[in-house]
């Protein structure tokens, strides 16, 4: 006991720099522990965002290059007085298209199936003053994807005896998002126009497939 009131009176430098050192230590532990989690919440709303870029990216760079026309889709069937007397849709185009969209989607997490997203510190510590503020953590995020698509007829007045019909695909993809050892799943949903034209004269109320 006597030598420690010694080593105190003798070394206050050393004993004040322990201290500091400790207390520092104990500190960045609390701020990591109240900040970690908000800075995962944050990375996992920006790769969400992400996410749905490259969903819309893969569709439309496929729509841009090889959508099918509204012909190749839909055929409108008239009876001789120039009546139409019904809607088909060509089931198999649009299975081979809905299966063309998925494959894109896919591929487009696949090739890039990693990424770092940055996330603000100040805008971590809930402090909107902070916000968007301060030095930024990467936090590596890694993405896997699973696509489902449907397509969906929309038939809309257009004037007079006019009818607006969309043909509209509807692309679901589940996104599952790896983040500091955790799977979080994601889920994008999103539609695009295909094919669009207008039908004069009056539309079937059924639709034949």
């Amino acid at each position: 006991m006597k030598y420690r009131r010694f080593y105190r009176r003798r070394n206050p430098v050393v004993f004040a720099v322990i201290c500091s050192v400790i207390i520092f230590l104990i500190s960045v532990l609390l701020l990591d522990a109240r900040l970690r989690p908000a800075v995962y919440e944050l990375a996992a709303v920006e790769a969400y965002a992400v996410s749905s870029e490259r969903v819309n990216t893969a569709v439309e760079k496929l729509l841009s290059s090889s959508a099918p026309a509204y012909s190749e889709l839909i055929g409108i069937n008239y009876n001789s007085d120039g009546a139409i007397t019904g809607i088909t849709t060509d089931i198999v185009k649009m299975n081979l298209f809905k299966a063309e969209v998925s494959n894109a989607v896919n591929r487009e997490f696949e090739e890039n199936s990693k990424t770092e997203i940055p996330v603000s510190l100040g805008t971590a510590s809930g402090i909107v003053l902070f916000s968007g503020v301060g030095p930024h953590i990467e936090i590596d995020v890694g993405f896997s994807s699973s696509t489902h698509t449907d397509f969906e007829n929309i038939f809309e007045d257009a004037g007079i005896n006019q009818t607006q019909h969309s043909v509209m695909l509807n692309v679901e993809t589940t996104v599952m998002l790896s983040l500091a050892g955790r799977r979080i799943p994601k889920t994008v949903e999103t539609s695009f126009c295909v094919a669009q034209t207008v039908i004069v004269g009056s539309v079937p109320g059924v639709m034949v497939e």
